[in-house]
């Protein structure tokens, strides 16, 4: 049986159709604004993180970890560290922790691990909504409570979401919906695996879909897409 990643039943709870183009995409880039967001994580509660040095410092970490990334992208990371100063930060126990549910066939990466509750923190790289946390960022926080429960044997019903963007950290209480919501996105994600193609449906998110323009002309079978 195949094996999920987490990012992949998140994919397929957006759109079903976005999780299916996504599959032939087997050696996709890392997004340069991930690459940022990730490495100003490995810093978010360091002594020295509001100083320039520090923040010229990260900046040729980014570039050493990729060294392509679009020079012009250095305002967008200095405007997203500086969101973050403007905030008070746990340091993490452990980063980039490994876990796995055999039960349901998925596996992720926690970005950042504390050794008290809440446990886990989940970065994003997307600006924090107006109040609370999205949807899919619940499913995913339900994803990951559901492997931190199997693996570790840790309750995580309680997960910190980082929009480092915004600098704001909001915390997710898991709820028996998101858990039903993360279930029924897997089996999505199995069907479609195994031959299922999911039909187009046009929503609001299909304007900003980086996949849109394959979209429209869909494959009708699953061979057509994976070879």
């Amino acid at each position: 049986m195949k094996n999920f990643s987490i990012s992949q039943i998140v994919s397929c709870h957006i759109c079903p159709v976005r999780y299916y183009l996504e599959l032939s995409e087997k050696n996709r880039e890392e997004p340069e604004n991930y690459t940022i967001a990730k490495q100003i994580s490995y810093h978010l509660g360091d002594d020295t993180q509001y100083g320039t040095k520090q923040e010229d410092e990260i900046w040729a970490e980014i570039k050493t970890v990729n060294p392509d990334i679009d020079e012009t992208l250095y305002e967008t990371y200095r405007t997203w560290s500086q969101a973050c100063r403007g905030n008070t930060w746990r340091k993490a126990s452990e980063n980039d922790v490994k876990v796995s549910s055999k039960t349901y066939n998925l596996h992720g990466v926690i970005d950042r691990w504390f050794d008290s509750s809440p446990h886990i923190a989940l970065i994003r790289m997307t600006p924090a909504p107006d109040t609370g946390v999205y949807n899919a960022d619940r499913v995913r926080a339900a994803l990951f409570s559901i492997c931190a429960r199997e693996s570790l044997h840790t309750d995580a019903d309680e997960i910190i979401i980082e929009y480092i963007p915004s600098g704001v950290r909001r915390i997710c209480r898991v709820s028996p919906r998101d858990r039903r919501e993360a279930l029924a996105a897997l089996k999505k994600a199995e069907k479609i695996a195994a031959g299922t193609v999911p039909m187009p449906r046009k929503t609001d998110r299909c304007n900003t879909c980086y996949l849109k323009e394959r979209c429209i002309d869909a494959p009708k079978k699953l061979s057509d897409i994976i070879g």
